[in-house]
Formats: structure tokens, C-alpha cells, sequence
């Protein structure tokens, strides 16, 4: 009987229930129609209707792995998303998206979200030469398509409340192709951000007060970075706060340099620590720490740094865009390196770093803005370098020549692009093992062609590191010695003015060395005048020119300025050591002697004196005294004093002393005439005397008369003209004549007697029939 009756339970549901006529009925079919459209059709409609919209207004492809909807909760959950763009790559991707909605929102009266977090983001921005990026074509293709509906909210941000969202483990690539596609180079520069995590809490983008962010990840290359802040999103847009990057590799910025200069970021990090703001009037602004570890440049045709440094310090740093103004507390560099190379064919490293544009080319992103907007207000407090260094080599020598500076330290005072004041320059360092050198004076940074003043001060310099440069202009090694300079410099409106002094310590020379463009200098005799009792050459070079003249080469004025001072000295070498001993224009080349005599006169004593002097001041000098004589003019003053030293010998033998006999006095007439009959024995005197005797007619008082006068002038002249003189007299006269010469020049122990050295006799033609000149020969000790 049980089992025929219907059951209470089933009975009880369909009157109370399933009862169509019961409100229950109709709430419970309402429950299950928002649970099943909650569940599964609004994932399916939300999925479908995005890809279908994104296919067709956007042509692009858009998957969704699979979206899941809570309608009691009011969660969205969005697996495996992924967009791509219109030739497949991939735009966005993550793994998961979680959203949870508050019914809050009716009482905010604004879209809230409990939470909303996003698992593995990653995100694939590409920059094309032409300016354009894949998101920007992608929003300028979403601004094309219909709209929803007709009517829209204008102004401000939708009113939506995040009461906490969270974007874990995310990632950005951005590649900016830096040249066109039809650029074979195929320029182009990529950054990749990993682990990046965002966070905001009580985000509220509808309203203008701040909230708080943080953002924090790391570089592909190298580096993490954190953001800790308050963040406006509803205009003004404001983002202000904590900036943190920790050993951020520079490398990525590698291509962007490449626009201006063939080198590449071999290594390099940067450290911040500051404040970062960002609003509707200020682009951006930081203040903070800034440091750079590690630098090194590298030519991309080269493994070898050109430049870098150790670390580069600056406490604080003040960067404001809206302003353009850059405002640096003091700069401290370690270990600022540098390499300079000059190749066999002259090019230099650093001239092949430069990237030359065709006059037509596009200039790189941003710079022809840059040319028409405001300069940069740039001041730094000041600049500290210590431990610096810099290579420099020469290949294109025939001796190749490489120094380096190191241990160079030192500062320069406050720069500023507003100022007129220069700055100060004070640097030291040292050159090779036991050199110095020093840097100081001002220096207009930014127009330094105005008014820039520099001294250069080099102490110690070993000269034989130098040989391949006066191998190259003179032919010649240097075998020892030290080197002092002192360069200065001033540069007035383009024009330079430079007073360069050097000062060669015991400078000694080597062997020749083949050299093309090597003028034929006697470097020898040259380095002898010049070298002082002391062992030092000082010169005093000047150089000058117009430093905007292509023509203008510092390197080859300073050379050609030592040239002309060598040549000036080898070519006028006596004009030279008279200035030494303050004679002026007197030519201690030149000693003159009178005629038939090898004595000195006053006149040519003291100029004797002077060149010993001289000497005294340049011990590597040498001296060679070849005795002149001239037959013609010596000739006839040695035949008169033969005849007097005749005369005297026959007043001896006549008993008769006469200290100084007159070859033309009535008292010596008798021996005059026994002398004249001696030369001329075939003479017949009383004939003689006959010519001279005036017939009666003839004289004025009177009868004949005997011109006595006359008879002894031609006697003494006969026996002149008799008297013998060889080319040995002669030879004899000239070696006397050096000897005198030597002999004065040794008086003292000024001048060593190795260094006065006797030649061979020497017949000259005299410019005048009263003097003989002898021209002193100069030569190099051991020569």
C-alpha cells in the first residue's frame, strides 16, 4: 500500500516549488538561469566577442586560453591571453588575469575592484625609423573603428577604485630600429625588462589624489631598478618618489651612441638614488645620487678602450626637462683612461670614430628639435679627477713612439654655460717612469676658442722615448738625456698665441735613421751651440695662428718653429755666440790681421776675448784655426821687413847699432847702397846717381843739383823688391797668426786646449790690401 501511494517529499515540491503559480518557482528558475548564464555564458560571450572584435575591426589576432566568472562573487579569472600584431608578432601576452568586483560600486558610485592581479605579463613594443611603434598603430587603427554607441562620457578619467592591484613576474621588450629597412646596417637598439612587479593600493584614477606605487624589476643586460612613490593618474597627471637603480648596464645604450660616434659600451653600470617626479609641467624632473662604474669605450672596428673610467661620482644631481636646466653637485672621476693612436697613414683612432652624415640625410630622432628649442643651463660644481691615465702612440713614425700618463689627478673649478668666468684647471700626473706633468689654467668650456689660457709643464721626460719625432724631422736618434717643457698657450677669439720653452738635459745623440721628410740639419752642431757649461738647451719657440684655419696645425706649427729656431742657429753660428756673451752684431768669426803681421790689435783682442767666452759657454764646442795668408798683401810687408833686418846686419858688421834702421835715411845710405849693389851687381850707382841729379837748366837756383830724398826712396825700394820670400815665410806667417790666436783663447783654463785646434795654412784673397781676415771654423768636440 506504501509503494502505491506518491511520495510526501515529491509532493511537497511540486506544491510549493515546481508550482508555476508559485513566486518560489519563478525565483529559483531565475537563480539557475544567473548561475548558468554567470558561469558559462559570459566567459563564452566575453571570449568570443573579443576575439571576433579584435579580428574584425582591429585585423589582428587575438587568443584567449579560457575565462572563468564567478557571478556570486563577482571574480574574473583569464588564462593564456595573448595578442598579435598584424604580421604575427606578438604584441601581449599573459598567464593570468585575475579581477575581483566589489557591489561597493553601487555605493561609490564608481567602478570598484577589490583586487586585481596580473600574472606574467609580457609586452613587445617595436619603434620604426619612420617614428611609429606597434601600439601606436595599433590605438591609431582603434580610434578607426565604429563605436559602441553614440553617446560617450566626456572629460576626465572613468571613475574607477583598484583597491589593490598587483602585476607580477612581467616583462617588456622594446627594439627601436634605428635605420630603415633597406639599411643594410640594420641598426637597431633593444631593451628587455624582466620580473617586473607593480603594485597600488586604494588606486582611485577618477580623483586627484595621489596613491601610493611601487614598481621594481630588472634589465636583461644587467641591473635591477625600484620605484617606491605616490601616483596621479586624473589630470594633472603626477608621478613623484623614491628612484632606486642598482648597477644598470649601459650596453643597451650602445646603438644610440653609434648615431654620432662608431664606438661601443664594452661594459659600464649605473647606480641612482634620488627623487623622481613627473607631471603636467614638468616632463621630468630627478634629484639624486648618480654614479657610473666601469666605463669602457670601445671602437667597433677594435677590442681596445679609447676611453672610460673606474667611477664616476656625483652626490647630487639636479635634472629638470621644463626647466632645461642641469644643476651638478661636485664631479669625482677614478681612473679616467684614454688611448690615443696615430697609424701608419696618419688617421687617428679618435677621427675614426666619427660618423659622417650626408648632407642631406635625416639627422637621428629628436635632433633637429633640439636644434630650434632652448639650450640646456648646464653648471657643475666642479670636477676631481685621481688615478687617470692616457696612452698615446704614433705608428705613422719611422720609429714608432708610444708614452702614457699616469697617476694624473687633480680639478677643475665650477663649469656653467651662463657664465663668462672660465674655469680653473689643475692637473698632475706622470709620464713614463720618472716624468711629471702639469695642466693649469682657465678654459672657457663652452666657447673655448674666446679666451682660454694654458700652461703645460712637463719635468723629466726621458728624451730617447722621443727619438721616432727627431727621426722624422732630422734623421736622428737620441741616445740619452732628459727634457723639460713649458707650454703655454692662450687662445683670443680663434687666434692662438703659444710661448713653448724647452730645456734638454745632456742631451746626446744616436746613430742616423732613414727618414723621408728628415731636412738635412747638422743636429750635431746644433745641439753643441745650443747646449750650455751646464749640459742644458733652452729654446724658446713661439707659435701662432688662426685656430679656425683649416690649414692651422698645432703639431706642425710647433714643428716647423723648432726647425726655423735650429736653422737659425746652424746658419749664423758666431751671430748666435755673440748674443751668448752680449757682443750684439760683433762677428767673433772673423779675426783680422795687418798685413805681413800675426800680432793682435786692441780690437781684435777683445774680439778674441768674446769668442773665449763663448766657448767657456758651450764646452761641446770646438774651434779649428786655419792661419790665412794672402801673397799679395802679406808679400810685399814681408820683402820690407827682410830688408830692414838687411840693413841691420850690415850696420852690425860696420860696428854701427841702430835699433830701428831706416831704410831711407841719409845716415844708412852707404850701406843701403852696398846692399843695392849686393841684389843688382850688374848695377852701375854713379849712373843711378846720375838720374836723380838735376842739370844746371833744370834747377831753380842755378847750377846741378842731387835728389838725395828721392835716390834713397829708389834704393830702399830696389832693395825691397830684391829681398826673397818663400811660401814657407808665408805658411810661417799664418801659423803664426792662428797660434796667436790659440794662444789668447788659452789663457785660462776656460777653454780646454783639446777644444783650440790648429789646421793647415790657408791662401785667401783679401778685400783690401791692408788686412788679412781669418774666418775661425767651428766644429763639435770629438768630431
Amino acid at each position: 500500500m506504501h509503494d502505491q501511494s506518491p511520495s510526501p517529499i515529491r509532493g511537497y515540491l511540486r506544491r510549493r516549488w515546481f508550482n508555476i503559480r508559485r513566486v518560489r518557482f519563478w525565483a529559483v528558475l531565475a537563480v539557475a538561469l544567473y548561475t548558468l548564464a554567470g558561469f558559462f555564458l559570459v566567459p563564452w560571450l566575453a571570449e568570443t566577442i573579443a576575439v571576433d572584435t579584435v579580428r574584425e575591426d582591429l585585423d589582428r589576432e587575438l587568443r584567449i586560453g579560457n575565462v572563468d566568472f564567478n557571478p556570486y562573487t563577482f571574480t574574473l579569472t583569464v588564462n593564456d591571453f595573448a595578442l598579435a600584431d598584424t604580421d604575427g608578432h606578438e604584441l601581449v601576452r599573459f598567464e593570468r588575469l585575475f579581477v575581483n568586483f566589489t557591489l561597493l560600486s553601487l555605493v561609490d558610485r564608481a567602478w570598484t575592484f577589490q583586487a586585481v592581479r596580473l600574472e606574467e605579463p609580457v609586452v613587445q613594443e617595436e619603434r620604426f625609423a619612420s617614428g611609429a611603434t606597434r601600439f601606436t598603430r595599433l590605438m591609431e587603427d582603434a580610434a578607426g573603428a565604429p563605436a559602441d554607441s553614440g553617446k560617450g562620457e566626456e572629460g576626465g578619467m572613468p571613475a574607477v577604485v583598484i583597491r589593490d592591484l598587483n602585476v607580477v613576474a612581467g616583462a617588456i621588450t622594446f627594439v627601436d630600429r634605428l635605420s630603415a629597412d633597406s639599411d643594410s646596417s640594420g641598426s637597431s637598439a633593444s631593451i628587455a625588462l624582466r620580473e617586473l612587479e607593480l603594485s597600488l593600493d586604494d588606486a582611485t584614477l577618477h580623483e586627484s589624489t595621489p596613491f601610493p606605487v611601487h614598481l621594481a624589476g630588472r634589465l636583461d643586460a644587467g641591473g635591477a631598478f625600484s620605484f617606491d612613490g605616490a601616483l596621479r593618474v586624473s589630470p594633472p597627471f603626477e608621478v613623484n618618489g623614491d628612484l632606486r637603480v642598482d648597477a644598470l648596464a649601459l650596453s643597451p645604450a650602445a646603438p644610440y651612441l653609434q648615431q654620432f660616434a662608431r664606438i661601443g659600451i664594452e661594459s659600464g653600470r649605473v647606480n641612482l638614488g634620488g627623487q623622481l617626479s613627473v607631471s603636467g609641467d614638468e616632463p621630468l624632473a630627478y634629484r639624486g645620487r648618480v654614479d657610473v662604474e666601469q666605463l669602457s669605450l670601445v671602437p667597433l672596428t677594435d677590442d681596445t678602450p679609447v676611453a672610460g673610467w673606474q667611477a664616476l661620482r656625483i652626490e647630487r644631481l639636479d635634472l629638470s626637462l621644463a626647466q632645461r636646466s642641469v644643476e651638478a653637485s661636485s664631479v669625482s672621476i677614478e681612473g679616467v683612461s684614454g688611448r690615443v693612436i696615430i697609424r701608419e697613414d696618419r688617421s687617428t683612432n679618435i677621427g675614426q670614430l666619427r660618423v659622417a652624415r650626408a648632407g642631406g640625410e635625416a639627422a637621428p630622432s629628436g635632433e633637429a628639435d633640439s636644434e630650434s628649442a632652448a639650450p640646456f643651463r648646464i653648471s657643475v660644481a666642479g670636477i676631481v679627477l685621481t688615478d687617470g691615465g692616457l696612452r698615446f702612440a704614433d705608428r705613422s713614425l719611422p720609429l714608432p713612439f708610444s708614452t702614457r700618463i699616469h697617476e694624473l689627478n687633480g680639478e677643475i673649478s665650477s663649469l656653467a654655460s651662463d657664465t663668462q668666468a672660465p674655469a680653473d684647471v689643475r692637473l698632475e700626473g706622470q709620464v713614463g717612469e720618472h716624468g711629471l706633468a702639469r695642466i693649469e689654467g682657465a678654459i672657457h668650456a663652452w666657447q673655448p676658442m674666446r679666451d682660454t689660457n694654458v700652461t703645460l709643464t712637463f719635468r723629466n721626460l726621458q728624451v730617447p722615448a722621443y727619438s721616432p719625432y727627431t727621426a722624422a724631422f732630422a734623421g736622428r736618434r737620441i741616445a740619452g738625456g732628459r727634457m723639460d717643457l713649458d707650454l703655454v698657450y692662450r687662445l683670443a677669439d680663434g687666434r692662438l698665441e703659444g710661448a713653448n720653452a724647452i730645456a734638454l738635459h745632456d742631451l746626446r745623440l744616436g746613430e742616423k735613421v732613414e727618414s723621408p721628410e728628415a731636412m738635412d740639419l747638422p743636429l750635431g752642431l746644433a745641439v753643441a751651440l745650443l747646449k750650455n757649461s751646464e749640459g742644458i738647451i733652452e729654446m724658446a719657440i713661439p707659435v701662432t695662428g688662426e685656430v679656425g684655419d683649416p690649414q692651422f696645425k698645432l703639431g706642425g706649427a710647433i714643428r716647423q718653429a723648432v726647425m726655423d729656431a735650429i736653422i737659425k742657429v746652424v746658419s749664423s753660428p758666431f751671430r748666435f755666440l755673440a748674443g751668448l756673451v752680449g757682443a750684439g752684431d760683433e762677428d767673433l768669426q772673423r779675426i783680422l790681421f795687418p798685413a805681413g803681421r800675426s800680432d793682435l790689435t786692441p780690437p781684435q783682442l777683445e774680439r778674441v776675448v768674446l769668442l773665449r767666452k763663448a766657448l767657456a759657454k758651450r764646452p761641446a764646442l770646438a774651434l779649428e784655426l786655419a792661419g790665412p795668408f794672402d801673397p799679395e798683401v802679406d808679400g810685399p810687408v814681408l820683402k820690407r821687413r827682410r830688408a830692414v833686418e838687411a840693413l841691420a846686419a850690415r850696420l852690425r858688421e860696420q860696428g854701427r847699432e841702430v835699433s830701428s834702421p831706416d831704410l831711407t835715411a841719409a845716415s844708412t845710405q852707404d850701406a843701403m847702397e852696398a846692399l843695392f849693389a849686393r841684389a843688382y851687381p850688374d848695377a852701375n850707382l854713379d849712373a843711378l846717381r846720375e838720374r836723380f841729379t838735376r842739370a844746371a837748366n833744370e834747377a831753380a837756383e842755378g847750377g846741378a843739383r842731387f835728389d838725395a830724398i828721392a835716390y834713397r826712396a829708389h834704393i830702399a825700394t830696389r832693395v825691397i823688391a830684391a829681398q826673397p820670400v818663400t811660401d814657407a815665410d808665408l805658411a810661417a806667417l799664418a801659423q803664426a797668426r792662428a797660434a796667436a790666436v790659440r794662444d789668447r783663447l788659452l789663457e785660462d783654463t776656460a777653454v780646454e786646449p783639446d777644444r783650440v785646434l790648429l789646421a793647415q795654412p790657408m791662401v785667401i784673397e783679401s778685400e783690401d790690401d791692408e788686412q788679412v781676415t781669418m774666418e775661425v771654423g767651428l766644429k763639435t768636440v770629438g768630431s
